[in-house]
């Protein structure tokens, strides 16, 4: 009886870390920008989820640091998989993506460019 009673529980928890992997990706759409982790984390940091320099997130991205997503709707960075994010560099861009809020990363990414934005010191402050 005690080995029966094992067995099933063994199955469940089997069955609900399948159910939690399962959940932890999802599919969602959201709009911000391309950038680099140094750039972008710094920036995150202190509470600012918008675009940073796309010649210097190119330049670092080039040198080998990870290409992440700013998402305006998370106010979160995220770690960009499987795609190449040097072309969208300067743009507010439209994404459908999976995500993985555990690991902090997106994947099977379509993008949507919005407009062009470029360095965020060649524009005009707002006021």
């Amino acid at each position: 009886m005690i080995r029966l009673l094992a067995h099933a529980a063994i199955l469940c928890l089997a069955a609900l870390s399948m159910t939690a992997a399962d959940t932890a990706s999802k599919r969602v759409t959201w709009t911000g920008w391309f950038s680099d982790v140094k750039c972008a984390s710094g920036r995150a940091a202190s509470g600012v989820y918008t675009a940073t320099n796309p010649d210097c997130a190119r330049k670092c991205i080039e040198e080998g640091a990870a290409p992440v997503f700013i998402s305006e709707q998370a106010r979160a960075i995220f770690t960009v998989k499987d795609h190449a994010v040097l072309d969208d560099l300067g743009y507010h861009v439209e994404i459908q993506a999976t995500v993985d809020d555990a690991a902090k990363t997106i994947s099977d990414l379509k993008v949507k460019r919005l407009e062009y934005e470029g360095a965020a010191c060649a524009r005009p402050k707002k006021k």
